[in-house]
């Protein structure tokens, strides 16, 4: 009932207001009654925002700086419906509730992310270019005619500045603030002759960790940023008809990466998550992260002006690489937590740790014809032809683990291509109305060669009761541990191709995956002379010291193993080797209508699509298991009003929409065989015996949701050259059918009772706030030396969740006990944040003076989280952030 109310309000407020705000039009132009025009280039063209009959937001250069934005995560404070968060070193972004969690090789966003007009596939990497931006353009909903491939939930476009013919330009500014932050940027225009003109930018940006390590360790933790980036552009305009823009960018970003706070402990331990006053306040352990991420590009614009039309051709080249090595630390400090890891020094010498690589390398060549818009009717037809070639390698290490020592992903080989054709007409059926109809075909293919391994050894010894058992706590990945990587020469186990894998293969498909061993590593020595069962070894058993003094297991009496195994050698290394071909159709219709030159009114279905995919490679299945494309359409009215109230210039917009979203994938990490039981017979049955196997990333279309709601934004020029904005939406986002799909929290070879087929229908989708406000205000007055301005920005979000389990708990505990285990918590409770920003111009105003708080009442709450087994490992906002810069220029 709560949400009809808010709805029926919504409409009937926005419905009865119509006609006062029809009756309340000034006949007068918008800059002659102060009304600012901003203009954005959402449908790839240039247009007034208000003219634009759609929802979108524009953030410009200045209210960058004043907010304090320093990347692409920051934005999302500033868009309500937009969600940006920092998973580990993957950024996923989500429009509205729709977007994609998949951070895979296979994966592709559903959001679209574009610099300058070209595509990123991979957008790591790309938050250091957030220097010399003209402004950041948000286009919210299915961009499936006009920005195409994975614009399923809308797209994001940062806008450089373009060199200019006419002024010669050099600008520095440098900036200090806490955590120790120091900024430098620069820009300098050079103009060379009537028609050729140069711009360089450059950018360097260093903070220390957001982290800190209580332990005696003093290990340096994550969020420590060493960035730099340049910026090299050149225009030719050598007539009216020709213009030739040729850009070059190049991104490192260096320091400590994200790992997040592990909340497992301290959950475990009943410990209240909102009683830890900063859980960026850790002990860490193993070795202070390391992130190495170049990132640059270079793009091609060519426009023709034939007359009749424009004929445009751009080209983009994105080239990635992303490495990344890290330890999660063990817990957020909290009272009593040094008794919790007790005996803290073996805590703090586990060296179990994850390493990344990633490699992406793209093109894009489009070709557009683009007519007059003021025309009867006018058109865009283009091409679009996409590739990318990507490696990518995860590993981990299991220090002191029982039954586990590390997994690989290793695909040296992921290529990708789409080429899609589309066209967009708008007929202007009379001077107030006109119709827009874009169509647009999609080719997408993907492949990939790869291996999967998961290295579990049994390593025999003797329990507290005398009997054989495991021992707990063989060491690997000590100091000196390295990799190979995509050095690896041993993609498929079974060398002599009898079609089995021997324990002799296995162990030599193991070595080849890794570089060297470390020093305090013992692995190496137990395995040295191979496998063997109880009394059945040839050579002298392998020294076998447990180092984990808390499991409660022992070596034998001579301090050696009694056997040595591998667990399930059959499933756990599995070739890579899939493909997938997907096309399909987006189409948009929308019909606008002037009620008068300040009035405008439109309604607009459209949609979008986001290629299928397959799986990983199983055992026993000739092809993987691939899933279907997903599916959003969108259906939208609205209006956008500019209008006097009273001697008050004012803006109103408002739209109600419905998203009707089909085939959602779901992704969910489960065992080999799982997957295969899921593939085969749509789920899997659950066993009481564990089942230990390599856990791979299944993806399936599970679901159809609904995204529905409504949007008021507005701004308010008053006296004093005071500008007050505000938007608010309202969204009911809701998985209305689901098929049963398997709750992932729980580890299936550990725990495979919990680890079981849900329901999840009628939950709400991951990162929908139902209520979003965002205000800002803004003034500039002149004084006697110059000019003062400020921007205030406050904004709220509701309480959502960040899983689509919505932190419920389906165990057979809870079916007992009636007690949440609180490891499955996904809420984040509703919470306000504000940005002030202030800014002085002396003089002529060739110096100014800028200071910006950001995040000012220090909130911190989850952007992201990873729940499993073992952990909650959760990614927050940034902390208060504040500083002070100086801009001088000519």
């Amino acid at each position: 009932m709560k949400h009809f109310n808010y709805l029926s309000l919504y409409l009937f407020t926005a419905a009865s207001m119509l006609p006062l705000f029809a009756a309340a039009q000034d006949s007068g132009d918008d800059e002659g009654r102060g009304i600012e025009e901003v203009v954005v280039t959402v449908e790839r063209r240039e247009t007034n925002l208000q003219d634009f009959a759609g929802t979108a937001v524009s953030i410009s250069a200045e209210e960058l700086d004043m907010g304090g934005i320093i990347n692409i995560a920051d934005l999302a404070e500033s868009v309500p419906g937009l969600d940006i968060g920092q998973s580990g070193n993957n950024l996923e972004v989500w429009v509205r509730g729709i977007g994609s969690s998949n951070n895979t090789e296979l994966g592709d966003p559903a959001a679209a992310f574009h610099f300058n007009g070209v595509y990123i596939p991979r957008p790591s990497g790309i938050g250091s270019a957030f220097f010399d931006i003209a402004r950041v353009e948000v286009n919210v909903g299915p961009q499936g005619t006009l920005r195409g491939r994975n614009a399923m939930a809308g797209s994001i476009n940062a806008i450089t500045w373009d060199p200019w013919l006419d002024n010669w330009v050099f600008n520095v500014e440098a900036e200090v603030g806490n955590y120790g932050q120091q900024v430098f940027r620069g820009v300098v225009n050079v103009p060379l002759g009537d028609s050729f003109a140069a711009r360089l930018a450059l950018y360097k940006m260093d903070h220390d960790s957001y982290f800190t390590d209580v332990s005696e360790k003093n290990i340096g933790v994550s969020e420590k940023e060493d960035n730099f980036g340049a910026r090299l552009s050149f225009l030719y305009e050598p007539n009216e008809d020709l213009r030739i823009l040729f850009s070059a960018d190049y991104l490192l970003e260096e320091g400590t990466g994200w790992t997040g706070s592990n909340y497992a402990n301290l959950l475990g331990n009943d410990i209240d998550p909102q009683s830890v006053d900063n859980p960026r306040t850790v002990y860490a352990r193993a070795f202070e992260p390391e992130l190495y991420n170049p990132h640059w590009g270079t793009k091609l614009q060519i426009n023709y002006e034939l007359g009749f039309a424009n004929l445009e051709y751009i080209y983009g080249h994105r080239d990635l690489l992303a490495n990344y090595k890290a330890a999660t630390p063990l817990t957020p400090d909290y009272p009593g937590v040094r008794g919790k890891l007790d005996p803290i020094g073996q805590s703090l010498d586990n060296w179990s740790f994850y390493q990344s690589s990633t490699g992406s390398v793209s093109n894009i060549h489009e070709l557009r014809l683009v007519s007059p818009f003021d025309q009867t009717v006018s058109y865009t037809i283009g091409l679009f032809y996409f590739e990318e070639s990507q490696h990518s390698f995860l590993g981990s290490t299991g220090d002191r683990a029982t039954y586990f020592q590390g997994f690989e992903f290793n695909q040296p080989n992921t290529d990708s291509d789409s080429i899609s054709i589309y066209s967009d007409i708008t007929w202007n059926y009379s001077e107030t109305t006109r119709i827009t109809a874009g169509l647009r075909f999609s080719d997408d293919h993907k492949e990939r060669k790869g291996v999967n391994a998961s290295y579990r050894f049994c390593l025999g010894a003797e329990n507290e009761d005398g009997n054989l058992g495991v021992c707990q706590g063989a060491r690997v990945g000590t100091p000196g541990f390295e990799f190979a990587g995509l050095d690896r020469t041993i993609y498929d186990p079974d060398t002599d191709g009898n079609g089995e894998v021997s324990d002799n293969e296995f162990l030599a498909f193991y070595y080849n995956g890794i570089t060297s061993f470390g020093v305090n590593d013992t692995i190496d020595d137990i395995l040295a002379n191979g496998t063997f069962q109880v009394g059945q070894n040839t050579f002298p058993a392998p020294d076998c010291p447990d180092v984990d003094v808390t499991d409660g297991v022992y070596t034998q009496a001579d301090g050696k193993c009694a056997y040595i195994s591998i667990i399930d050698p059959a499933n756990a290394i599995t070739v890579q080797d899939g493909e997938i071909d997907d096309n399909f159709i987006d189409w948009r219709l929308r019909v606008e209508h002037d009620i008068d030159d300040d009035f405008l009114t439109y309604g607009l279905i459209a949609t979008g699509h986001k290629t299928g995919g397959f799986n990983d490679n199983f055992p026993n299945l000739e092809r993987p298991v691939s899933y279907g494309t997903e599916q959003v359409t969108l259906y939208e009215l609205g209006f956008k009003n500019t209008f006097d109230l009273g001697s008050v210039p004012t803006q109103l917009n408002g739209s109600i929409f419905y998203n009707d979203y089909t085939d959602q994938v779901f992704c969910n990490v489960v065992t080999v065989e799982q997957a295969i039981e899921i593939a085969e017979g749509g789920q899997s049955s659950t066993d009481e015996a564990p089942l230990a196997s390599l856990g791979v990333n299944f993806c399936f279309n599970a679901a159809d949701s609904s995204v529905s709601g409504g949007q008021l934004d507005g701004k308010f020029f008053l006296p004093w050259d005071l500008t007050l904005s505000w938007t608010y939406l309202y969204l009911k986002a809701q998985i209305n059918q689901a098929d049963p799909i398997q709750d992932s929290r729980y580890q299936a070879d550990i725990d495979p009772l919990n680890a079981r087929f849900i329901d999840i229908s009628g939950n709400r989708l991951p990162r929908t706030a139902e209520n979003q406000f965002n205000f800002s205000l803004g003034q500039a007055i002149d004084l006697p030396t110059g000019r003062f301005d400020y921007l205030l920005s406050v904004g709220y979000r509701d309480d959502h969740f960040l899983s689509i389990y919505n932190s419920l708990d389906y165990s057979r505990e809870f079916e007992e006990t009636g007690i949440v285990d609180p490891r499955l918590d996904d809420r984040v409770k509703g919470y306000w944040t504000v940005d002030l920003g202030v800014g002085y111009n002396h003089g002529d105003g060739n110096l100014r003076l800028e200071g910006y708080v950001n995040n000012l009442t220090d909130v911190v709450q989850p952007t992201a989280m990873l729940i499993t087994q073992d952990s909650n490992t959760r990614f927050f906002t940034r902390p208060k952030i504040y500083g002070f810069r100086i801009k001088w220029g000519l």
